[in-house]
């Protein structure tokens, strides 16, 4: 997955794996791209089993101006495990040190990232948008719905959507987007449009609940 994303956006020309405070404080570290067999080797040496495992790792690229060069410019992780209902999860945050943290990547880097993500392993729901939306927004407490923008492994009619959403086909499935940046929480105008596309998507019967991603509704 992380071959897979390079040069499909600005934050990501290659990827590094700090091991050390050394590495950290030079701005160096493992290449994973290079080195995948000490990469796992490494990952074996910190303790995680089949049962239950995380990987992190972080990326440079110079067309993100750093105020520090320990800062990376973004991230890709993974966590999961063999048990039954574990729930494997991958999370990709590009982090722009210049513009406003509530916009990084441009709409088309993320239809480029998730459809990197779904010709990789066709996952059960691909969700990009505010971590506050859901907490404090959403319309459904049960349901999963990031407020900006998710994909979903079916095909989805736009007329059965709101006139202002937009969709994109994306391998086998649909990816509706609220607006083409990122909905700013403070913004009620906004919110609530999220908000309208949140209901539509429950009443379509597409949008999952926790449970249903997490194993447990199973």
């Amino acid at each position: 997955m992380a071959s897979r994303l390079i040069g499909t956006n600005r934050f990501v020309e290659q990827w590094r794996h700090v091991r050390t405070p050394a590495e950290q404080e030079a701005n160096t570290g493992l290449d994973i791209i290079a080195q995948p067999e000490e990469f796992y080797r490494f990952l074996r040496s910190t303790g995680d089993d089949d049962t239950f495992f995380t990987i992190e790792t972080t990326a440079e690229s110079a067309a993100i101006p750093k105020p520090d060069p320990r800062y990376y410019t973004a991230s890709l992780g993974y966590s999961g495990g063999t048990t039954r209902f574990m729930n494997n999860q991958l999370s990709f945050l590009g982090r722009n040190y210049v513009d406003p943290p509530e916009h990084t990547l441009t709409l088309q880097e993320w239809i480029n990232v998730i459809t990197q993500i779904v010709a990789w392993r066709k996952p059960l729901f691909v969700a990009v948008g505010s971590r506050n939306y859901p907490i404090y927004d959403a319309v459904f407490d049960h349901r999963a719905w990031p407020g900006w923008m998710a994909w979903f492994p079916t095909r989805i009619d736009p007329q059965s959507l709101p006139g202002y959403a937009l969709t994109f086909n994306i391998g086998p499935g649909t990816l509706v987007a609220r607006q083409e940046t990122n909905v700013i929480t403070t913004d009620s105008a906004q919110v609530e449009r999220a908000k309208e596309v949140e209901i539509a998507l429950a009443q379509m019967g597409i949008l999952p609940t926790r449970d249903e991603l997490l194993g447990r509704g199973l």
